[in-house]
Order: C-alpha cells, then sequence, then structure tokens
C-alpha cells in the first residue's frame, strides 16, 4: 500500500503564530460536526488541511479523514463563492461613459470600480474569514492531494469504500500517479471491495449528465438523449465560465517591473490559465475527449433527427459546424436536411452559448498567438536578427576568446573526422541550446540497429514496461546496452550489432558535450534503443505519439518547469539518433511554454538531435509503419551515471576473448514484460488453481492473454450440456446458425434476445433469418443466451441479480419463470463464469474505469462432416474469417471504427471448454464496453 508522498512543505501548526486556542477548539467541534460550511467563517480549507496533515503523521488516521473531509468541503465552498462574486461584479461599469475624456482613465476607473464590487461581495460572503492561501496550498487541492491522504487514513481503519471512492478519485486527475494506481489494483484485489466503491467524489454536473446522455445512446433512448446532453452543455459553459472567473486570483511575479509591463505580464498569465480550461473540463472519467463541447452538439443533432425534430436537429448540426468547420460528415447530414421541408439555410444558425463561447476561445487564442510570437518575456534574452547564436562560444578576455577558439575548432575537426554535417542550428530550432546533425550512422548500421530493437527489445518504455506508455494507438518497446550484451552471450544476437550500440552512443556523448562546450563532462544516466510501432495503420489520429513533456522537470499549466520528483531532475542534456524514415507521422518538435511548436525534425537514419533536457518537445503520432531511434539522457552528476555501459563493455571484452562463452548461458532470469496486473490478478484467483498460460508477448499484441482454470472440468461440461440441452441454432448476430463459416454448426445462450425459450440459430444478435450456416457451409452454428437461460429456470432468482445482468425487470422475471425447462444451477453457473471473466480481465489489466456487459452467449460450433472424411481435412475456410469486434477491416489492414460496427466495445472474452473433433463449445464473454463511446451520424 503505497502512502501520499512527503510534502516538502514545512506546514504550520494548526495552533500556533495567529491562530488561537479558541481556533483550535473550534477545529476540535469540526470534526464532530457535519452541518454545510461556513459554521465557522474564521476558519479556512488550508488550516483544516494543515490539521489533517498534522493528523496522518501522528497516525491518528479518524481525525485525518475528518478534517481532510472538512478541507475539501471549505476549499468548494470558498473557490464557488469567489468565482459568483467576480461573476456578479463583471458587468459593473460605473465610469465606462460614452465619450471619455482619456480611455485609459476609463479602463482603469472600472477596474477600480470592479475591485471594489468584489471587496465587498468577499466582506458580506466571508465575514472575518482570511482571504491570503499560500500558492502551496492552492496547488495540493488544485492536484487533490486531499484525496490521496483521505484514501490512505481510510484504508488504515478499514473503511475502503471511502478509500476506494477518495483513491479513484485521485486518480482520474493524475493519471500518471504510479503510487495511486497500485493502490487502486490492490483494492481491486480486497474481496470486499466491490466495483460501485469506485466513483468520481469531484464529478460535476456537465460530466453526469454527458455520461447519462451516452448511456441513453446506447439505449437508443434518443429522449434520454436529448434531455440529459441539452443539460450537459448548459452545466459545461456554467462550469467553464467558473473556471475562468477562478484564473483571475494571485499570479506570482518573478520579477519588478514597470506598471504597465506588470499589467501585461499578470494578464498574460491569467489567459494562459483561462485557456488551460478546457483541457482540465473536456475529460470524463479521467480520459480527455477532443472536441467535447463540439461533440454534444453531434449527439444532440442526430437524437434531435432520430425523434423528427429537424428544426433543433439543423441547429445543432450548424453549432458542431461552428466549432468543426468543415467536418465531411456533418455538412453531408446538413446536405440532407437541406432537402427537408421547412429547413433552409437560417436553420443552421449556431446557437447564441454556443456562439459566445467560440467568439471568447476565438479572440483569446489569435491574441496568445500574437504573444506567443511577438511579446518579450525578458529583454535580457532579446537576440538581434543578424546573432547567429555564437555567444556558444564567447569569452570576456583574449584569453578566454582564444580557448574557445581552439574549442570550435577541435569540434569542426571532430565533425570532418566523422563525417558530420550540422543540418539545423539554434537559430532554425529556436533554442540556444539545440543542434541537429547527419551522418552518425550508415544505412547498413541503421538496419543492423533496427534489428536489433526488434529481436531483442522489451515491451514498454524502459521503466514500468508498459507496451503502450504514451498512446494506445502505439506499441512501444526498447533494449538497453546491457540487455544486449546479455543477448550476445545468449546466442540471440550478433557481437557487431551490440558493439554499435554501445559505440554509437559514446560518439552521441562525445559529440554533446563538444557541441555544448561543457566545462563537465557529461555522463549517460540511461541508454534506450527503442521503437514505436502503429497498432491503427491508416487511422486518423489528433492524439501524440508522445506528449509535450521535458526530461527533467514536470510541465504545469502555466508553463513552467517544475524541476521536483517524480521528474528526473539530475537529467541535464538529450540525446535522440534516428534509424530510420519509412514510417507516416512520428515528427519530433521542440515546444514553447504555451505547448504551442516552435520548430520540427524529421527522423531520418543517422540524424542526431541534441538539446537541453529542460526543453519542451514532443512526437507527432506514428499513423503508419515502426519509427525506431537510439535514446540517451545525459547527467552532469557522476552520482546518477549508470552502470549499463560498463557492465556491457566488460560482458563483450570478456566474450571477445572467449567466444566458446557465447551460447552457454541459459535463460534464467524473469521476463520484464509481464504487464503489471499480472501478479495481483493471480494473487486474487490463487485458490481457485488460475494460471495465466500466455502473455501479450505471447499472443503477439499489447493487451491479450490467456488463462487456465477460471472454471473446473465438470463446470465446462454443465455449461455444454446448457448449450447443446436447449440451444438454438445460429450466431445470436443475424439469425444465421453458421454465422462464421458455412462448414460448422454454432449454437449458443446470448443477452439481448428475449422472445423465446430455445437457443436461437444464428449469430444470436437480430435473429431474423433462420439460416444454419452463415459463414461456412461446414459447420452448424447455434447459442443460447442470458434471458433465454433465465426463461427456462425452474425457479424465481433475484430481481436485482437478473436485472444486473440482462437489464430485466420484475414484470418480466415473472414472465419468463413460467417455463421450467433449464436448471437453475446451470443457469447460476453461466453468470457466475461470466463474472469472473469479467473481474479477473479487469484486475489483470489494471482497469481504472468499469467494464459492463455488451453482449454474452454460450455458443458451440459443430461441424457437419465427419472428422475422418476428406472432404473434412481439405477445409480451407476458416470457421470464424479473420476481424476485429469493434470495427470493420479495410483492403489495406486498417480497422475502421464506424457503424455499423460495435464501436463501443472494448475487451472480449473467450472462455472454452476442451476442444472436442465433433464440437466446439465456448462462451462469448463479455464483449466488454466502457461507460461512453464515440456517437453514430445521421
Amino acid at each position: 500500500m503505497a502512502a501520499p508522498e512527503n510534502s516538502k512543505i514545512r506546514w504550520r501548526s494548526v495552533c500556533i503564530g495567529k491562530i488561537t486556542v479558541i481556533v483550535c477548539t473550534i477545529l476540535t467541534i469540526l470534526t464532530q460536526k457535519c452541518s454545510a460550511l461556513p459554521d465557522f467563517p474564521s476558519v479556512t480549507y488550508e488550516m483544516m488541511y494543515s490539521a489533517g496533515l498534522d493528523a496522518y503523521s501522528n497516525q491518528k488516521w479518524s481525525d485525518c479523514m475528518k478534517f481532510m473531509s472538512r478541507a475539501i468541503e471549505d476549499y468548494h465552498f470558498y473557490t464557488e463563492t469567489l468565482a459568483e462574486c467576480r461573476r456578479l461584479c463583471t458587468k459593473a461599469n460605473k465610469f465606462n461613459t460614452q465619450k471619455p475624456v482619456d480611455m485609459q482613465l476609463a479602463i482603469f476607473g472600472n477596474y477600480v470600480y470592479k475591485s471594489n464590487c468584489i471587496r465587498k461581495c468577499k466582506m458580506t460572503k466571508f465575514k472575518t474569514r482570511p482571504d491570503n492561501y499560500s500558492a502551496e496550498v492552492d496547488e495540493a487541492f488544485e492536484n487533490l492531494k486531499p484525496y490521496d491522504y483521505y484514501q490512505l487514513c481510510a484504508f488504515k481503519i478499514q473503511l475502503y469504500q471511502h478509500a476506494a471512492a477518495a483513491a479513484y478519485t485521485f486518480l482520474l486527475s493524475n493519471k500518471d500517479n504510479e503510487a495511486m494506481q497500485k493502490n487502486i489494483h490492490y483494492y481491486r484485489s480486497l474481496p470486499q471491495v466491490k466495483d460501485e466503491f469506485f466513483v468520481n467524489l469531484e464529478e460535476k454536473p456537465y460530466q453526469t449528465h454527458y455520461i447519462r446522455a451516452v448511456e441513453a445512446y446506447n439505449r437508443e433512448d434518443w429522449l434520454g438523449v436529448i434531455e440529459s446532453m441539452e443539460k450537459s452543455t448548459r452545466e459545461y459553459f456554467k462550469e467553464h465560465r467558473t473556471c475562468r472567473l477562478l484564473c483571475e486570483g494571485k499570479v506570482e511575479q518573478e520579477q519588478q517591473l514597470d506598471f504597465i509591463e506588470n499589467i501585461a505580464d499578470y494578464f498574460i498569465k491569467v489567459l494562459d490559465c483561462k485557456k488551460s480550461c478546457g483541457q482540465k473540463l473536456d475529460k470524463i472519467y479521467g480520459q480527455f475527449i477532443e472536441d467535447f463541447i463540439a461533440g454534444c452538439y453531434h449527439y444532440l443533432q442526430f437524437a434531435y433527427f432520430k425523434v423528427g425534430e429537424f428544426n433543433h436537429a439543423s441547429e445543432c448540426a450548424g453549432t458542431y459546424l461552428l466549432f468543426k468547420p468543415g467536418d465531411e460528415t456533418m455538412e453531408a447530414n446538413k446536405d440532407a436536411y437541406l432537402r427537408l421541408k421547412g429547413i433552409g439555410p437560417m436553420s443552421f444558425t449556431p446557437r447564441e452559448d454556443a456562439q459566445k463561447h467560440y467568439d471568447l476561445i476565438a479572440f483569446e487564442a489569435q491574441l496568445l498567438k500574437y504573444i506567443d510570437e511577438h511579446y518579450m518575456f525578458d529583454i535580457t534574452e532579446v537576440i538581434d536578427d543578424d546573432d547567429e547564436f555564437d555567444d556558444l562560444f564567447l569569452g570576456d578576455s583574449a584569453d578566454e576568446l582564444d580557448i574557445l577558439a581552439k574549442k570550435k575548432h577541435d569540434l569542426e575537426e571532430f565533425e570532418r573526422a566523422h563525417g558530420f554535417q550540422v543540418f539545423a542550428g539554434p537559430k532554425e530550432l529556436k533554442g540556444k541550446k539545440r543542434v541537429v546533425v547527419d551522418g552518425f550512422l550508415t544505412d547498413e548500421q541503421c538496419g543492423w540497429l533496427k534489428e536489433l530493437a526488434n529481436i531483442g527489445g522489451i515491451k514498454g518504455d524502459g521503466y514500468q514496461q508498459y507496451s503502450t506508455p504514451h498512446t494506445k494507438h502505439e506499441m512501444y518497446h526498447g533494449i538497453t546496452v546491457d540487455k544486449a550484451a546479455e543477448l550476445v552471450e545468449g546466442a540471440k544476437i550478433n557481437m557487431t550489432a551490440a558493439e554499435l550500440y554501445l559505440n554509437v552512443s559514446e560518439l552521441m556523448r562525445q559529440y554533446t558535450e563538444k557541441y555544448l562546450n561543457l566545462a563537465s563532462p557529461l555522463y549517460f544516466h540511461f541508454t534506450h534503443l527503442v521503437c514505436r510501432t502503429s497498432l491503427d495503420d491508416g487511422e486518423e489520429r489528433t492524439d501524440l505519439s508522445h506528449p509535450i513533456h521535458a526530461d527533467n522537470c514536470i510541465m504545469t499549466t502555466d508553463g513552467k518547469c517544475l524541476k521536483k520528483l517524480p521528474a528526473f531532475i539530475w537529467r541535464d542534456y538529450t540525446g535522440l539518433l534516428y534509424l530510420n524514415d519509412n514510417f507516416e507521422g512520428g515528427e519530433f518538435f521542440f515546444a514553447d511554454r504555451n505547448k504551442s511548436m516552435q520548430s520540427s525534425v524529421k527522423p531520418k537514419c543517422g540524424r542526431l538531435v541534441s538539446f537541453q533536457a529542460s526543453d519542451y518537445h514532443g512526437v507527432k503520432a506514428v499513423t503508419s509503419g515502426q519509427r525506431c531511434a537510439l535514446a540517451v539522457w545525459f547527467t552532469l552528476d557522476r552520482m546518477y551515471q549508470e552502470t549499463a555501459h560498463d557492465t556491457a563493455f566488460q560482458l563483450l571484452a570478456k566474450l571477445r576473448e572467449n567466444p566458446d562463452l557465447i551460447g552457454q548461458k541459459k535463460e534464467t532470469e524473469k521476463d520484464d514484460s509481464v504487464p503489471v496486473g499480472k501478479t495481483k490478478a493471480l494473487e486474487v484467483y490463487d485458490d481457485s488453481n488460475v494460471q495465466v498460460i500466455a502473455t501479450d508477448e505471447d499472443l503477439g499484441g499489447p493487451q491479450r492473454m490467456a488463462a487456465d482454470g477460471l472454471a473446473t472440468e465438470e463446470e465446462c461440461q454443465e455449461l455444454c450440456k446448457l448449450a447443446n440441452g436447449h440451444g438454438k441454432r445460429g450466431s445470436g448476430y443475424r439469425g444465421h446458425v453458421s454465422p462464421l463459416s458455412t462448414h460448422e454448426s454454432f449454437e449458443g445462450l446470448d443477452v439481448p434476445e428475449a422472445a423465446e425459450a430455445a437457443a436461437v440459430q444464428g449469430d444470436g444478435y437480430r435473429g431474423k433469418e433462420k439460416q444454419s450456416s452463415p459463414h461456412t457451409k461446414h459447420e452448424i452454428f447455434a447459442g443460447l443466451n442470458v434471458v433465454h437461460a433465465y426463461k427456462g429456470t425452474d425457479r424465481a432468482l433475484e430481481a436485482d441479480e437478473m436485472s444486473n445482468t440482462g437489464g430485466i425487470t420484475i414484470t418480466e422475471v415473472t414472465e419468463l419463470v413460467q417455463q421450467m425447462k433449464v436448471g437453475v444451477k446451470a443457469v447460476k453457473l453461466y453468470l457466475d463464469v461470466a463474472e469472473r471473466a469479467k473481474e479477473f480481465t479487469a484486475r489483470y489489466f489494471g482497469l481504472t474505469q468499469p467494464l459492463y456487459f455488451d453482449f454474452t452467449h454460450l455458443v458451440c460450433r459443430t461441424a457437419l462432416e465427419d472428422h475422418k472424411s476428406n472432404q473434412n481435412r481439405q477445409r480451407k475456410d476458416l470457421s470464424h474469417p479473420i476481424h476485429a469486434d469493434n470495427c470493420h477491416i479495410q483492403q489495406d489492414g486498417s480497422c475502421r471504427k464506424k457503424p455499423p460496427a460495435y464501436i463501443q466495445r472494448d475487451f472480449r472474452y473467450l472462455f472454452s471448454h476442451k476442444t472436442r473433433f465433433w464440437a466446439r463449445c465456448l462462451l462469448h464473454l463479455p464483449r466488454f464496453k466502457s461507460k461512453y463511446t464515440k456517437h453514430q451520424t445521421a
């Protein structure tokens, strides 16, 4: 169980300084009181947070929970009230006359009036409450740090429901927090912790309504979509205004400037904060939703279209096009609407609230662009247009100039000796200590290193081995120098490639050190030969292969680079050497403090990019193919020097002297690519003899696994009897008896069909045509769903259990139990096995949001021909052709997520009985889906 990170701040004691004994008594009373704030206006969230930290330090877990809870409550009260005061005073125009004598006087006169208005409002609302909070405390609340402490204190006294909710809430806003990820995995492993414990305590009204709208969309409740999504948009604009108003708080000034300069610098910081409101709010379950508010109107136009309200549908389509002009799908919808009676060009006028929102953010974006391109934040850094950044080599004296001239000459000689050519310097790259150099490798050498990465690479980022650490659309794998040497020893790769790896990384270190003219040597901190492979070739993507970041600090919302843990603060410089260019996308780029791109570099074989570790940079999406590079992070602090280079050098030297040692070492070490969730998942199921027999590496793709032991042999036989005894032919999809292959029959149990008691021929979904072989003429395909199984039970089961699995009402339960064809034990087993599979899947993959059943099907495929016949032996068809469960495979191999594919599906589980030559029975468990999904078009 991981504790919250230790704070570097020395918090004031709650009972010293200006806080009197009376306030201490009040705080004690607060731990007993549960009424709404403000009960004691002089007691603030900062004081209660400090008291909670003291309780945490003194292991007073119950007091810690109470103080943190009250601190969170008071923080919300304070910020909401403050935003309301600023909103009420926004329209104050006391001095804004029609013909002001001096425009500047009128503007600042209004600010004076507004300031006075806000102060009066705060005095009325807060009374004697202090109005001075430290930036550290406000940052802690903005990052939901109180929930971090709250969850651990709750865990200590075994209040697991409170702990799980607080941990989940914190993780949704701190996705990369490894400690909390481990805590969530641990909570999920506890038998007393249920899925419903994981709730977002900070869920905003617009998020709640959005989730309800999407749930209504998934069940085709169009009126429900309209009602909830309309509320979501209204609440979103309200929350966005509140976020912007809260940006008008205190801003730290780093230097003393003139009056106008101070105002301008302050205004820019406030503007940066307001710009970030969209990034903060456009999230559901902690996941960023691209074009969130535009997407809301997409849902609305489709729902209004479905209920026949074409005027509203057109209005929502026009609003969507305001945010996404030229969108092909919506333009096609617009053309379709224009053909309807009563719909004209004016029908597509955007909604007023959306238009105001758009105009505001568009104007701010234009202003920020000007600021980014022209504003001088620090006049000491102004560089003359003719300056080629030669100050890297300037000195203050004649002797220093001679020394620097010699070093510059040495660098040029070094470049000539190795055939290096500078492709871009600081001026082109818009940064003093940046350079791009070509010529580090030949095409043949690039091929060797790329082959080395693909043969010996371990999935993951080199730290936690996450196979998709930066984006779910790409697989990431790499190999370190010491691991490469070990593979030589094991005769897995040749020595030439490993030696090249070692030597070229040293050459990168030498060049970076010489180019930057460093007074002290550089040391290797981490060296990684890596490849990124696109998993969605040809798909349009708006995410980044590697989001904008710095290598030695944490990037804050206002563009600052905070050097504090868990960032690798000891890293000073970075070198990236590219190995290929035969892929789409993947350009490296530098960014500024506003996350705007400054310059970009297209990778190619032998091209090196070197820069300061504090420079913001990122990688554009790799949309097709594989992008490989050698990444090296350097440090000036010898204490942080990695030992991998020395280990690799010594081992390779030993193998050169004694070639007979190669191939003698046996593989005894654990595979580092084991998924994070695997260990915990297995711990939970130790008593059930569950064993993972194949991981994603064995199965050739991320988030794949195979496990034995989730059902016993006897249980499998019972399920087979259930399917064969009550299965109706068909796949459960479109009524095809053999939906996947015409050489097999298919029978099974599915969830949505409740019309008949027997199993359904076909694929189990729409059940229209009772064809026996929709996929292959050589098999019969039939199955039985959960509702059918319930329909044949010999007694009524719990109504709530029914509703949780099949979405069935009590009235329907009464109707379904009238027929008695299936044993209740078999049906109960069916449901239990489905639940086991769902729970194991969630825990194995370490999912942080719940899974839901989309479709469940107990099916059998039976060969129609004798297994010994020549016809059966010569079959070249597939029982189930190659496909994906949530998209359409295109001719070029890409997978397009669009209806009628089941785009809401995220995971699938197949629960199989022992294979027989005459029949193959399995349980399609479940094609899992998340709580929200993409939307269709009209």
